[in-house]
């Protein structure tokens, strides 16, 4: 102690100690339930969205039917297809009706075909086009998938689409061409031909991707006699050489629905079981969601409980020794002294407590007690105030006749004649070493706690307990060696373990992944700077602060490259700029799960390459100028376990 100690008020910490599990357990409770609550949020659009395909689906395998029934219609001049033709039509008004879709233009080229004022293939290319845009909802779900599961059984069915699509241009085409006796409509044919080489891609497609069951059920319709028939068909007008013979379109229809429909129930058992797989998604989070709040709120009420607990204990222990200052007071530490400072009186208290005879105190100059940790200048502002008849308040240390120390709360008062004049002071004073002591304890207490709430940061990553203390080791040393304030060198070096305690909030998919993070893991992972500053930027205690600035600030770079702001230079605080590079050193050369230990030669000379550009030129250069420190810090907190070399 450097100076006159001034007294602090514990409750203040006390409250802050308490408060800080509790805030951090709320915070990660939020931040994991809200995550839960926003992938059930999306499981349900995704579950409306499958409801949404199934009824695509069924306009499109119905849609398909009247363009082929509308080809026959149209290629046999109104003689053929009429009746199924409306049935059909009635189904897909039905549709229409489900998916709200505006049928105006439907209704326009439906009167079309039936006043036969259009031609086949226009009619054929509508319904096509319609598909198509129809299809584009297949692409826009698949777009938005991240499940593995899912994607792939969104790509086996958009194949599985483009195959039934694929067939029933062909069976459309060619019933058109089948229906129209006196003419072979070329244009159709060709709508044939690359429509089969579609339906040849699609299958290859499904042969990569498909799971065994799909196949087989795939495989079982292409060795069909009603698939070979359309294969052969299609081979067989691939000539061009067969004069006027044409198929029997109602057998030729009928065929090719009958494959269509065996592809669509393939469809169909897909959607089921992505219906299926939905559900259950749904139900398990909608269970994690109770577990998460369940276990939280028993966290909360622990941490409530031990924290309501701990503050009752403390106050008790308060009160005690505020009981205890009381019945001293009532018979205080006790001297008087003449106006040069002369001791001439003391009584038994002040006698025990220092250790000396009352005759050995009797005479002497009230220096005999004083202990070195005092400055002279306290105890001339003291005598200042004193000389000009004010009494003094204040906390002393003294020594005693042993050399051990105890320190008084001392009220120092003038003792004034009826002149007004100093006749002697008198000294009342109060013991409270045990209440400094456990003021400082508190002040341990809390710089504990930080220190292990960097640990649960660095713990959830895999990283070893060791690195918050080398980083808060060698923070202190850079801090030294740079010149900085004790007070702020003390901040820093107890606040530095904080520096990715803003990781309690990353999900361990991400943070505790051994491969190289995507583009959106990596911006997740970034977030954990935001997510430290925002546990700390509020309060108004020094030390919270630094800790919020370096849990900020720690992963910015001094060309202005780095996160979450990229500020620049000395834009960045001198307590990121310093966290930094001791985090850098040490994570170099530290085994992590996603890496290896990088040697010595390489950290050095990655350090110097990343001068002024990562680092601060003038810590770099500090660093190697005190590079056996650093090397010794790293040398004496290590394990064979942990060993960063």
């Amino acid at each position: 102690m450097e100076h006159v100690i001034k007294s602090d008020n514990p409750i203040t910490k006390l409250k802050i100690l308490t408060f800080i599990p509790i805030f951090i357990i709320g915070v990660g409770f939020l931040i994991l339930v809200s995550k839960s609550k926003e992938q059930l949020e999306e499981l349900k659009i995704l579950q409306t969205n499958t409801y949404k395909t199934k009824n695509i689906s069924q306009l499109i395998m119905d849609f398909q039917q009247e363009r082929g029934l509308s080809s026959g219609f149209l290629g046999s001049k109104g003689n053929k297809f009429s009746l199924e033709l409306r049935q059909t039509r009635k189904r897909v008004d039905n549709d229409y009706k489900k998916l709200h879709y505006n049928a105006a233009k439907l209704f326009d080229i439906r009167q079309k075909i039936d006043t036969l004022s259009i031609s086949t293939m226009q009619a054929f290319s509508f319904y096509t086009d319609a598909i198509k845009e129809m299809q584009k909802y297949y692409f826009k779900i698949g777009m938005s998938l991240n499940d593995a599961y899912l994607l792939r059984q969104s790509k086996i069915y958009l194949n599985l689409s483009f195959l039934q699509e694929a067939l029933g241009r062909i069976r459309g085409s060619f019933n058109g061409v089948f229906s129209n006796r006196n003419t072979l409509d070329k244009n159709l044919l060709y709508t044939v031909f690359h429509s089969k080489g579609v339906c040849d891609s699609s299958r290859e497609r499904l042969d990569a991707i498909g799971s065994h069951k799909y196949l087989n059920a795939l495989h079982k319709i292409t060795t069909s006699a009603e698939y070979k028939y359309i294969e052969n068909t299609v081979e067989k007008y691939a000539s061009l050489q067969l004069g006027n013979q044409k198929e029997d379109p109602r057998k030729w229809f009928d065929a090719a629905t009958g494959i269509i429909i065996q592809v669509a129930d393939i469809e169909k058992s897909l959607t089921g079981e992505v219906n299926a797989y939905i559900k259950h998604k749904v139900a398990a989070t909608k269970l994690q969601i109770i577990w998460q709040t369940t276990f939280f709120l028993l966290m909360f009420l622990l941490a409530s409980w031990l924290g309501h607990k701990l503050k009752n204990d403390i106050l008790r222990n308060i009160a005690l020794l505020q009981q205890y200052k009381n019945a001293v007071d009532r018979s205080s530490i006790v001297s008087k002294t003449d106006k040069k400072g002369r001791i001439t009186y003391a009584n038994d208290k002040f006698c025990t407590i220092s250790g000396y005879k009352r005759k050995d105190l009797t005479g002497k100059a009230h220096n005999i007690i004083r202990h070195p940790d005092m400055p002279k200048s306290a105890f001339r502002d003291m005598w200042n105030t004193i000389l000009a008849k004010k009494p003094w308040t204040g906390i002393v240390k003294n020594r005693k006749k042993n050399g051990d120390f105890y320190i008084v709360e001392a009220i120092i008062s003038p003792i004034l004649n009826h002149k007004g004049e100093i006749e002697e002071f008198i000294a009342i004073r109060n013991n409270i070493t045990d209440i400094i002591a456990f003021q400082e304890e508190l002040e341990h207490t809390q710089e504990e706690l930080i220190f292990r709430m960097g640990e649960i940061g660095e713990r959830r990553s895999q990283t070893t307990a060791l690195h918050v203390k080398r980083v808060a080791l060698y923070s202190e040393l850079l801090a030294k060696i740079y010149g900085l304030k004790e007070k702020e060198i003390k901040y820093l070096t107890i606040a530095s373990p904080m520096h990715d305690i803003g990781k309690v909030g990353i999900p361990d998919e991400i943070l505790k992944k051994s491969g190289k993070l995507t583009k959106q893991e990596w911006e997740v992972m970034q977030t954990h700077t935001d997510i430290g500053y925002g546990l700390f930027k509020d309060s108004q205690k020094p030390l919270l602060k630094a800790a919020a600035i370096i849990a900020h600030q720690h992963h910015e770079k001094y060309d202005g490259n780095g996160y979450p702001k990229g500020l620049k230079g000395e834009e960045i605080h001198i307590y990121g700029r310093i966290t930094a590079l001791a985090d850098v050193f040490d994570a170099l050369g530290s085994d992590r799960h996603y890496k290896n230990a990088w040697s010595d030669q390489k950290i050095f000379a990655f350090l110097k390459e990343e001068r002024g550009k990562h680092f601060d030129p003038k810590l770099i250069d500090l660093f190697f100028e005190y590079l056996d420190e650093f090397l010794h810090i790293r040398d004496s907190f290590s394990s064979q376990s942990s060993r960063e070399k």
